[in-house]
């Protein structure tokens, strides 16, 4: 029920509802083949549209792909990444959490970004 709520909150605030006229169950299945291929899926983050993040990044985390996460993150397309309700999930991982984290402090190193 938690990470149905926390794709709610994500859906509603970075995904346009005309992305979700194809059934939401493609979109499932594309982010788990690409992530069975953690080399295939960090590559694809330049070409993959912004649209996709969200979805692909809770597959990810849901997955425990922690080097995609920390790729993830410091491709993130979005002037927010929702972190607070990751952190109150039941199943919370800790190193798929430190994961993520690390991808902020690189970000962070670098700079370049707001």
């Amino acid at each position: 029920m938690e990470r149905r709520r926390l794709w709610g909150s994500i859906q509603s605030r970075y995904i346009s509802m005309s992305v979700w006229t194809s059934p939401r169950r493609l979109v499932e299945l594309a982010g788990q083949s690409l992530l069975k291929d953690e080399a295939l899926a960090i590559a694809a983050l330049e070409l993959l549209p912004r649209e996709l993040f969200p979805p692909l990044f809770m597959a990810a985390f849901d997955g425990r792909h922690s080097q995609t996460l920390k790729a993830m993150v410091q491709a993130w397309p979005f002037t927010c990444l929702p972190l607070g309700v990751l952190m109150k999930g039941q199943h919370l991982h800790l190193e798929t959490f430190k994961a993520v984290l690390d991808g902020l402090d690189v970000l962070l190193a670098q700079e370049v970004r707001p």
